[in-house]
């Protein structure tokens, strides 16, 4: 009950110091002009404030750094030293990047160079896959297993990024992922990932407000970014320090929104006649409108019903995420998943009336 009481007041606290911190960052917005204005593959039609990524970071991390004081968290933040450092100094080079790119604009090959590093001190940490399980059976990956953790984590960071592009969708994606992992931290008594995911989805539950359309701030590439790296992080923590085989399921289900829709597109900006092959690589990385988000809000011509309609299939994935953490529940949450696969690909892909 204790810890209870502990985890709902992080969240309360979480949500209200995001809620007052975006009401200052908006404030300093609108001062420096760090304005998002309408253009070809913008959905908002007037010139809106961003950077409220830094309230989102503000709310996780000032909370937990009162619950500190605490004798049971302190505990537990000794036993998670190294996860702890981690997140402080990867996340501290994404928050940076996405901070310059707010105001004054990073081109890709900027963006991935900070990315790759953040990642590499993420996996130097111990968040990475160390075997594969297929069919009951497991591998060692050896060093196989750094490199895809790498790519793994940069990849979440770019799916976020890249699934805000409307008003609050990251944001409503984002809180449905941080609730599920919070779900399977419980369920798997990793007290790391709970504490860690509470904060996030209670600091994105305050920002929320002022996110909703019509949007009066973005959390722009300053908090995309970062919570892109913390989920990432969470999805392949090590409960109690255990090795983590990458299995096709599990909490990477629970992310399946964002990273199926940005591998779709890059597929198919890669397929695209008219370039040579080094245009088609370089491409993959350009912006367009066709990401489902687009597509929905093109055929229902309303933002709200495309929030809804692509928040209603996260849920079914988390869902499923969530059943398979447990063992006699596995199958089941693989079905579900096929389900909100199938949901999202008709979704995609069919045409409207």
């Amino acid at each position: 009950m204790e810890e209870l009481v502990a985890l709902l007041l992080l969240l309360v606290s979480s949500a209200v110091t995001s809620y007052l911190a975006t009401i200052v960052v908006r404030h300093v917005a609108h001062r420096i002009g760090a304005f998002d204005h309408p253009g070809d593959r913008r959905m908002h039609q007037r010139a809106t404030a961003r950077m409220g990524g830094l309230a989102i970071i503000f709310g996780f991390g000032f909370p937990l750094l009162l619950l500190a004081a605490n004798s049971h968290a302190a505990n537990l933040a000794s036993k998670n030293i190294s996860y702890l450092c981690a997140v402080l100094a990867a996340g501290s080079l994404v928050v940076g990047l996405g901070v310059y790119d707010d105001v004054v604009g990073a081109d890709a090959p900027r963006k991935f160079l900070v990315q790759f590093a953040a990642a590499a001190i993420l996996v130097s940490f111990g968040f990475r896959f160390n075997s594969i399980s297929l069919a009951g059976q497991t591998f060692e990956l050896g060093i196989i297993g750094t490199l895809v953790s790498v790519i793994w984590i940069v990849g979440v960071i770019n799916a976020m990024n890249f699934i805000d592009g409307i008003d609050s969708l990251a944001t409503v994606i984002a809180l449905t992922i941080a609730i599920s992992f919070a779900i399977i931290g419980f369920i798997r008594r990793d007290a790391f990932s709970l504490v860690m995911m509470t904060a996030l989805a209670g600091s994105l539950i305050g920002f929320y407000p002022w996110n909703r359309p019509p949007a009066k701030i973005f959390m722009g590439d300053t908090g995309s970014l970062f919570i892109g790296l913390l989920l990432a992080a969470i999805s392949i923590a090590r409960p109690s320090k255990s090795p983590v085989a990458l299995i096709i399921g599990g909490p990477m289900l629970a992310l399946a929104v964002p990273v199926l829709d940005t591998l779709i597109v890059m597929k198919q900006r890669f397929t695209a006649d008219g370039t040579s092959l080094g245009g088609r690589i370089t491409r993959m990385f350009n912006a367009d409108r066709k990401h489902i988000h687009h597509i929905l809000v093109e055929r229902f011509g309303s933002i709200n019903k495309t929030i809804f309609s692509i928040w209603l299939i996260t849920v079914v994935f988390a869902v499923a995420a969530i059943l398979t953490v447990t063992e006699t529940l596995r199958v089941y949450g693989y079905s579900v998943g096929a389900v909100a696969f199938l949901a999202m690909m008709f979704l995609r892909y069919t045409r409207g009336t």
